[in-house]
């Protein structure tokens, strides 16, 4: 019987104990749970990395190019299709650069002659630098885009034989990013802003007026302008790295 009784305390004393270690432990696992869930709904600091290039097919440097003559008070629009360029796989497309080049001192190797003060001067004469006139045409029903970015060029002029630039912003926000901070819960909030699709689908609309200008110095008469248009479309795809501050 004596037997028996200190068999049941030590029994009591085994349970009891182990009871202690299950509370301390099942404590231990739902405050650690806690703060995992804790964690997982908290917004933390992601840092959004942009990989940029050109929608380039023919490793030229550039998307579209196109070239032709303009005679005095010449206007022509020129359409350049989106659907026929293939956006990288991931990529989206941030901006479209537009560069309009006259065909006098367009830093070309074939271009001879120097310019001062709007005047072509070459072996073969001299000649005053044609006007001319380049606006980006449309709205988002031709060309879904940031119309009204303060980042964009949508028209320019210029009468002294110089390119002219000009640029439209595709996607929300984005402005040729190298890195941005972003508060989101995972990593998949903080890309979400950055893979929103429908932008830059449409046809690029480059509408350019020509008035040649011939002053009557020596030389042949100038009577039109040739022109090259060259386009860039400019990819981007998004990453995030958590910040260490943020942990």
């Amino acid at each position: 019987m004596f037997g028996d009784s200190e068999a049941n305390r030590a029994i009591l004393a085994t349970v009891f104990v182990t009871i202690v270690i299950f509370s301390y432990t099942g404590s231990d696992l739902i405050l650690n749970q806690r703060e995992v869930v804790q964690y997982a709904q908290t917004e933390k600091e992601w840092v959004i990395s942009f990989e940029n290039s050109i929608v380039d097919d023919d490793e030229d440097n550039m998307t579209f190019t196109f070239n032709d003559i303009w005679a005095h008070q010449d206007e022509k629009v020129i359409d350049f299709f989106l659907d026929d360029v293939q956006v990288s796989e991931g990529f989206a497309i941030g901006f479209i650069d537009v560069k309009i080049i006259p065909e006098e001192c367009n830093g070309a190797a074939e271009s001879e002659g120097r310019c001062e003060n709007g005047i072509w001067i070459s072996d073969g004469g001299e000649w005053e630098c044609d006007s001319i006139s380049a606006t980006l045409m449309g709205d988002n029903s031709t060309l879904t885009g940031q119309w009204y970015d303060s980042g964009n060029s949508l028209s320019k002029s210029d009468s002294g034989c110089e390119p002219l630039y000009l640029r439209i912003v595709i996607y929300p926000e984005y402005d040729e990013h190298n890195e941005v901070n972003q508060s989101a819960v995972n990593e998949y909030q903080a890309l979400s802003p950055w893979k929103v699709g429908g932008w830059g689908q449409g046809v690029v609309s480059v509408q350019i007026n020509v008035d040649v200008n011939s002053y009557g110095g020596f030389g042949p008469l100038d009577d039109s302008e040739e022109l090259t248009i060259e386009v860039r479309v400019h990819e981007f795809r998004a990453t995030a790295t958590l910040n260490n501050m943020s942990l």
